[in-house]
């Protein structure tokens, strides 16, 4: 278990508070990996830019899935940051995906929905990932929202084998 509990679980994602609800989402899922005897994971800023750069397109293009209309997947993206940059090297990626209207939009909500299904905490749970990156964008894809409020979290995961 973690030293201390996880802290702005219950926001609302807004422009204003995105850095603290990532942090909270972070913060849940590796209580998750605690419970079950995993490590915690490290934020990367190269799985960051993944995960902002498929919510943000995911938003642009009106769409809710792991594949983009291009056909790109979440190791495309990740490859694009320069995260898998060395050839020779093994690695590992993953890549969960929410979005929630009103009080399903708040981190809680989103890593407990995760939790609840078997691929999302099998990513979550996966012993050799150790990078992670977090996007929550303040809105969700037209198509889903229906005009109501919410976010929208896209969760890379990795780990680069040597």
């Amino acid at each position: 278990m973690l030293a201390t509990p996880c802290q702005n679980t219950g926001l609302t994602p807004t422009a204003a508070n995105l850095a603290l609800v990532r942090e909270a989402v972070v913060c849940l899922v590796n209580t998750v990996r605690a419970q079950h005897g995993e490590t915690p994971l490290q934020n990367n800023p190269q799985l960051q830019a993944a995960a902002e750069s498929h919510g943000k397109e995911m938003l642009a293009l009106d769409y809710f899935d792991h594949v983009s209309p291009s056909g790109a997947t979440p190791v495309d993206r990740v490859r694009e940051t320069g995260y898998l940059s060395d050839p020779q090297a093994g690695y590992v990626v993953g890549e969960n995906l929410a979005w929630g209207t009103l009080t399903l939009s708040t981190p809680a909500s989103i890593v407990n929905a995760w939790v609840a299904s078997p691929e999302h905490l099998a990513n979550m749970l996966e012993a050799k990932f150790r990078d992670t990156g977090v996007d929550v964008q303040p809105e969700v894809p037209r198509a889903l929202s229906g005009g109501v409020e919410g976010g929208l979290y896209t969760q890379e995961f990795g780990v680069i084998v040597r």
